[in-house]
């Protein structure tokens, strides 16, 4: 009987550990895999395609930057784009360049097949859409223009009279969900 229960002992001294260890490993396997990483079928068709130049066309920007980062989350993935571009306009196109801008984002979310749930704001003073397209719910913030000073931007001919160096500054942001149920957060 001794030899048994020594036996036994020495099994389970050698199988506890394995067991907390599997069982360690299957809980890390099944953490993973809700996890979403950032990825182009992860991104709504407005954001893959979204330009703020193509907007602003005629003018000419002259300096544009592009910055955002993508993160993962446990049931979804993250997107964010800042579109930031400088440009010289006439006095009076500031109402005019912002309500072309609000008019083609209305335009190309609804195209690409967003719909707008929610509006705020207005074409002087900045605004925002809500959306949603499918597994994604996003938002566009455009702050109002911001002047710069015109030194920075005049080239050897300098601004001609009426004119005016503004920046323009926009923001998406995207969460796509892996199920409508599921609870959404960064890791």
């Amino acid at each position: 009987m001794k030899i048994q229960c020594r036996q036994f002992f020495k099994i389970l001294l050698t199988a506890l550990p394995i067991l907390f260890l599997c069982v360690l490993i299957l809980g890390v396997v099944i953490a993973d895999a809700d996890i979403v990483y950032p990825n182009p079928e992860t991104q709504s068709t407005f954001l893959r395609s979204y330009a703020l130049a193509d907007a602003i066309a005629p003018l000419t920007p002259l300096w544009s930057q592009l910055s955002g980062p993508d993160s993962a989350g446990r049931g979804c993935a993250f997107h964010q784009r800042e579109f930031q571009l400088g440009v010289v306009i006439a006095s009076e196109d500031e109402p005019v360049l912002l309500a072309a801008l609000r008019q083609d984002l209305k335009s190309k979310l609804s195209r690409d097949g967003s719909r707008i749930v929610a509006e705020n704001g207005n074409a002087s003073q900045g605004f925002q859409f809500d959306y949603a397209a499918g597994k994604t719910e996003g938002f566009v913030i455009v702050d109002s223009l911001v002047l710069v000073e015109p030194s920075s931007v005049a080239g050897p001919t300098g601004l001609r009279p009426g004119e005016r160096p503004v920046k323009l500054r926009a923001r998406i942001s995207e969460t796509w969900h892996k199920a409508s149920d599921t609870a959404c957060r960064r890791l």
